[in-house]
């Protein structure tokens, strides 16, 4: 009668443990979930990435093939 009641109490501090566990485990997600960026663009968000890629364009350093390491092409 001892060991089946051990096991009673076991498998139900393991169920509640399960239950605790899951409902924290989505209790996190749905924070996480709540600090990601959805999908909204503004006008201004794209007006903003087309001058950083047009400053980064403008700036950009074109290489002479003939300079860059490795092996010559003139040999």
């Amino acid at each position: 009668m001892g060991l089946g009641r051990t096991m009673l109490r076991f498998l139900f501090v393991s169920a509640i443990s399960a239950l605790l566990i899951a409902a924290l485990v989505r209790r996190w997600d749905e924070i996480l979930g709540l600090r990601q960026r959805e999908g909204i663009v503004s006008y201004r968000d794209i007006e903003s990435a087309e001058q950083t890629r047009a400053a980064y364009e403008s700036e950009r350093i074109e290489l002479d093939r003939t300079v860059l390491p490795g092996i010559s092409i003139r040999s």
